[in-house]
């Protein structure tokens, strides 16, 4: 498989079979965050600020699944559901912006440029199951502010 893979541009194996790697330009940091709480949110942005000086890319991608019928819904499993769809993008909308808005000058360690624009990326990625779950339209919603 690797041989016939390994043809394509698009594939991640190179001739001799073995997987390429490509050198990425930019670090991604796994960090514990439970999304719909609001001061781990802050923590996390105080975390990057305090590390790195600037906060350019946040993406938000969380959800969560109820359980399969109306019957077997709690209030507490919607409750946790509307804070896994609803407040996870609505924290990041709140206090992202804010911290992209800081400008930071070179710093030391590797690919470190200076922030002389106010500015940055906010990426919401909403769960399949929010669309069915009625909490599309309040992501929507919080994502238009």
């Amino acid at each position: 498989m690797a041989d016939i893979a390994s043809k394509s541009p698009f594939s991640p194996y190179r001739a001799d079979g073995k997987l390429r790697t490509v050198p990425l330009a930019f670090t991604i940091i796994p960090y514990p965050l439970s999304p719909s709480s609001e001061d781990s949110t802050l923590t996390l942005i105080d975390d990057i600020l305090n590390t790195w000086g600037r906060l350019d890319v946040w993406v938000c991608s969380s959800g969560l699944l109820g359980p399969a019928s109306i019957t077997e819904t709690t209030p507490s499993d919607l409750q946790k559901c509307w804070e896994a769809n609803a407040l996870g993008p609505f924290f990041a909308l709140k206090y992202a912006p804010p911290a992209m808005g800081k400008l930071c000058e070179k710093r030391n360690y590797t690919n470190s440029e200076v922030k002389d624009q106010g500015y940055g990326s906010i990426v919401v990625v909403g769960s399949v199951a929010g669309g069915y779950g009625g909490w599309k339209g309040g992501t929507r919603l919080t994502s238009r502010l």
